[in-house]
């Protein structure tokens, strides 16, 4: 829960440390207030260095972020960010949820395995979630603190779905001997991730595993 009545300009953050690089499947945040007017979601792949934005939710997307609720997803811009005006209302006061599905709506998603933009469009190492304007009933504006008291941002649950990043050539992850997140990787790979072929396995360039193809690294 948040301080009270913290309005733009002013904003306020929640950040997620996944540990390790994660394909992301959905960001679901139910609220037990009333969901905000406008707030976005960002990810990041260098643990928090940098961010992009993932989706973005306003009652008023143009003026808020500059950006058309009514823009398309196609093949040339499947890795852009979204803006929707679908999920701002007020009401309820509690318990709404705002679910955001990374691979809703982008062309490629059936073909996943072999799309490498929608494979870095889900793929995250950090979380945010950045509160950007409170939804109100528009009684802040009289000189009534109960009534500025009363508007805040408050989550009830905030859940992550997706899976290690493996590259297709593991099933789960591990704590390394330093404690630190990594896949248990098949199929002659190494990496924390999976991502290169353990060594004295060249003889085949390392790809990405498919549902159909382990595409093993091969050693003399």
């Amino acid at each position: 829960m948040s301080e009270p009545f913290v309005q733009y300009p002013q904003n306020v953050t929640l950040r997620l440390n996944l540990g390790k690089k994660y394909e992301l499947t959905y960001i679901s945040l139910q609220f037990c207030s009333a969901r905000p007017d406008s707030m976005a979601i960002f990810k990041s792949v260098d643990y928090g260095k940098t961010w992009v934005p993932f989706q973005y939710y306003s009652s008023d997307c143009k003026k808020m972020y500059s950006k058309s609720p009514r823009a398309a997803i196609t093949k040339a811009n499947e890795q852009e960010a979204l803006c929707t005006e679908a999920y701002s209302n007020i009401d309820p006061l509690s318990g709404a949820r705002v679910a955001f599905s990374t691979l809703e709506g982008r062309p490629s998603a059936y073909d996943f395995d072999n799309s490498p933009v929608l494979q870095d469009w889900v793929t995250a190492t950090d979380i945010m979630v950045v509160f950007n304007k409170l939804n109100t009933y528009g009684d802040e504006a009289v000189d009534d603190e109960g009534a500025r008291e009363s508007y805040y941002y408050a989550l009830s649950d905030f859940a992550v779905g997706g899976r290690c990043k493996c590259n297709g050539h593991a099933s789960r992850c591990v704590a390394n001997k330093e404690g630190r997140l990594v896949c248990e990787c098949k199929h002659n790979t190494d990496g924390y991730d999976c991502e290169m072929c353990k060594r004295f396995h060249y003889d085949r360039p390392w790809q990405r595993a498919t549902s159909t193809e382990a595409h093993e690294c091969v050693g003399e």
